[in-house]
């Protein structure tokens, strides 16, 4: 728990995922979703999760991440 949302992340080799939700989310279902992102993000850089293949993927990423939560609004 951060402030009133409850957060969960996690550090792969130097970067940071994070994904948050009101204190009344599931931690269970922002975990999932955190995991799926990370999987998803981890065969678009062809599993070679680091900074540098981040960033010159970067608009893959945020593809990827803009599917996420369509679908979550859908």
């Amino acid at each position: 728990m951060f402030e009133n949302y409850i957060v969960v992340y996690k550090f792969v080799q130097d970067l940071h995922f994070f994904v948050t939700g009101g204190d009344n989310e599931n931690e269970l279902i922002l975990a999932t979703v955190l995991q799926g992102f990370f999987d998803a993000v981890g065969q678009l850089l062809r599993g070679s999760v680091d900074k540098r293949e981040a960033l010159e993927n970067l608009d893959l990423i945020l593809l990827c991440l803009d599917e996420i939560v369509d679908g979550g609004y859908a």
